[in-house]
């Protein structure tokens, strides 16, 4: 197998068997710091949505047992943030897991990793974007449409995605700036008003039957997937390895960062609204618990503020999601995965904004079509479901990695190998029998085996006859 170029980890221009171009002359531009590979990190991960959009789910499910769910999530994204450090620092490539589990695994099991990620890469824009009406219109005092305000934000958002990677970094920076003090204005209604003391963190209760009863390990462990969710993101920072400036250690250091910024912006106002909260019984069964917390600590005009803060923290996501998720589908162009124009296509560098656009518009289509197809909450569970099955590949590789990779030299080396991978490993998987466990939509497993069949497909189509991704 040959190894990526330590200064870019981008594979040059080869052809595959079809003689398909696997670039078209240019390639990813080394512009960014670790600062603005960071800021754009975050944004995909966009905490203040996620506490907003998603965490309403882990507390409704585990009330204020949540906090312990996104605690013991944070452990387990440590662990997850250690193994892609490691992971993406030894293999550097805009293709980030897939191209980690190709060249630790084969080309099968890259090549699987590379549509689970690509699901992921459709679903969550759809996600995000699906929650976002109801803050506009309480900022605006408007009535818009769920649909209509999804499908404008996520169409806007991946014709911003194509600008230039740096003009993106200072946008996002910009929002994150914003979306991080609306977080900092609702931890400080929390934390200066507490309805009760910090050891109700360790007695946690959840709402049933219009009683409150204390949140078993039944409640807390399945609010770890959707915990997981919340701070998913922070990995993305290896779709960006060949924007960065600096050896291959600086890919790590971006994984690191993004994940401690995303662990305490997120952390803090979630306790701040448990302990803040007038009521707990009203807060697990509140369809909008952190709305009901600024409703009753704060003023409407707060609450507008905060609503207006959340919706462009939204926007300001897809945008990040947007941008790194163009690279995966750029980096698979040039690893000649798909048939011979598509190939082309993707891996064409933009000469003026130095982006993969084709790449980047390619997955507009599908993203905006889910808007229309599912609801936020089945979208959710669906896209917990993959998440937890690439971390668990992502722990895999990390483990196997020093093993069977002994030619490629690791930049960085995660401390407590083997035992933080196996932590990776036993989470994911157990996270993942849980969630699977307790669903209530068998369908999500029908969905799951035909992508896996359609990936089959895929792979005896174009991906296994792939010189350059067999090179790889």
């Amino acid at each position: 197998m040959k190894m990526m170029s330590e200064s870019t980890g981008a594979m040059q221009s080869s052809s595959d068997t079809q003689g398909t171009p696997a670039g078209e002359g240019r390639t990813l531009t080394q512009s960014l710091s670790v600062r603005d590979a960071v800021m754009i990190t975050v944004s995909g991960v966009t905490p203040a949505s996620s506490i907003f959009v998603i965490a309403p789910f882990a507390i409704q499910q585990a009330g204020s047992g949540a906090v312990m769910s996104f605690l013991l999530g944070g452990v387990l994204a440590f662990a997850f943030a250690l193994c892609y450090a490691e992971l993406s620092a030894a293999h550097r490539s805009a293709g980030g897991e897939y191209v980690m589990a190709k060249r630790v695994f084969g080309t099968l099991p890259g090549y699987l990793t590379f549509v689970t990620v690509l699901a992921v890469s459709v679903f969550i824009p759809a996600v995000l974007a699906s929650g976002a009406a109801p803050y506009l219109n309480n900022a605006l005092g408007t009535q818009f449409g769920n649909q209509s305000v999804a499908l404008t934000i996520v169409l806007l958002s991946y014709a911003l995605g194509m600008l230039n990677i740096k003009t993106n970094a200072w946008i996002t920076g910009a929002f994150l700036v914003v979306e991080i003090g609306v977080l900092m204005l609702i931890a400080g209604l929390g934390f200066s008003a507490p309805h009760r003391s910090a050891a109700a963190l360790m007695h946690p209760l959840v709402a049933s039957g219009g009683a409150l009863i204390p949140a078993t390990a039944a409640a807390i462990v399945p609010a770890i997937g959707t915990a997981i969710f919340c701070y998913n993101g922070f990995g993305s920072a290896v779709f960006l390895a060949e924007d960065l400036r600096g050896g291959n250690r600086n890919v790590a250091r971006a994984v690191m960062y993004s994940l401690l910024v995303i662990l305490v912006v997120e952390l803090v106002p979630l306790i701040a609204i448990v302990l803040g909260a007038p009521s707990l019984s009203e807060l697990s069964k509140s369809a909008d618990p952190i709305g009901y917390v600024v409703r009753e600590l704060g003023n409407p005009t707060l609450s507008r503020v905060v609503s207006g803060g959340i919706f462009l923290s939204v926007f300001n996501a897809i945008i990040a999601i947007v941008i790194t998720m163009g690279r995966l589908l750029y980096s698979s162009g040039r690893h000649a995965l798909w048939p011979r124009g598509c190939n082309r296509a993707f891996s064409t560098i933009h000469p003026r904004f130095d982006s993969p656009w084709l790449a980047t518009l390619a997955l507009a289509v599908p993203s905006a079509g889910l808007v229309f197809v599912s609801s936020l909450d089945e979208l959710t569970a669906f896209t917990v479901d993959l998440l937890l099955l690439v971390y668990l590949v992502v722990g895999l590789a990390a483990l196997a990695s020093r093993l069977v990779r002994r030619d490629v030299e690791h930049h960085y080396r995660m401390p407590w190998w083997p035992v933080t991978p196996l932590v990776a490993i036993a989470g994911a998987g157990y996270t993942l029998y849980t969630t699977l466990a307790t669903a209530t939509r068998p369908a999500d497993l029908y969905i799951i085996g035909a992508l896996l069949v359609a990936a089959l497909v895929m792979y005896a189509a174009c991906a296994r006859r792939s010189e350059t991704f067999r090179a790889l």
